[in-house]
């Protein structure tokens, strides 16, 4: 919920926007089933910052070419988690295509094969956490230059965004997730003209 919450404070709040209480209610009714259902999912242990800045790779006579860095959030989390970080990495671009593909390799990789439900399940807790995930990291990059007083990841605010919003589009059977997205696009559209 905190993590969430970072995106209500950072990305409307302190750039100005105010929410009623009907918009408060659709953002908290959403973010709390978001956190209710991902609190839920089975848990095992995550590196949480699991994306391409954070991966080394070393030359091939190495014994253990690929490295990770940046471990010292790791700890027990949902299996998607991070394949949703490496999957909707800020950083990189990823169709959705390539995306189910690379969640299809993991099946195989953990289960042996590939069954339909199976992949329907992985790609529904994929969508939720990249939601949480995505969310987060906006108010993040916002926080980083506003606390921080280092705008570096500000260009990455938008994609990131729009990544949340893909993953809602993926669950918008759920009527709160499907509000959140309006929600969310009503007041980014508020917020362009108050900064013109």
């Amino acid at each position: 919920m905190w993590e969430v919450e970072h995106f209500r404070r950072w990305v409307f709040e302190e750039q100005g926007l105010r929410l009623s209480e009907t918009e408060n209610k659709v953002f908290s009714d959403a973010a709390q089933l978001l956190a209710s259902k991902i609190s839920e999912l089975p848990r095992g242990f995550v590196h949480r910052d699991y994306q391409s800045r954070n991966l080394m790779v070393r030359p091939e006579s190495q014994a253990q070419p690929l490295v990770w860095i940046d471990f010292q959030d790791a700890m027990s989390g949902p299996r998607a988690y991070d394949l949703v970080a490496l999957l909707t990495d800020s950083y990189q671009v990823f169709e959705r295509p390539f995306v189910l593909e690379r969640l299809q390799d993991y099946l195989k990789a953990t289960r042996g094969t590939v069954k339909e439900a199976e992949l329907q399940e992985l790609c529904y807790e994929f969508d939720l956490i990249s939601v949480q995930r995505k969310l987060k990291d906006a108010g993040r990059f916002i926080f980083t230059d506003r606390v921080n007083h280092n705008p570096h990841f500000l260009r990455y605010v938008d994609l990131t965004i729009e990544r949340a919003l893909a993953a809602l589009s993926q669950l918008e059977a759920e009527p709160k997730f499907k509000a959140l997205a309006l929600l969310i696009q009503q007041k980014l559209k508020e917020l362009k003209e108050l900064q013109q």
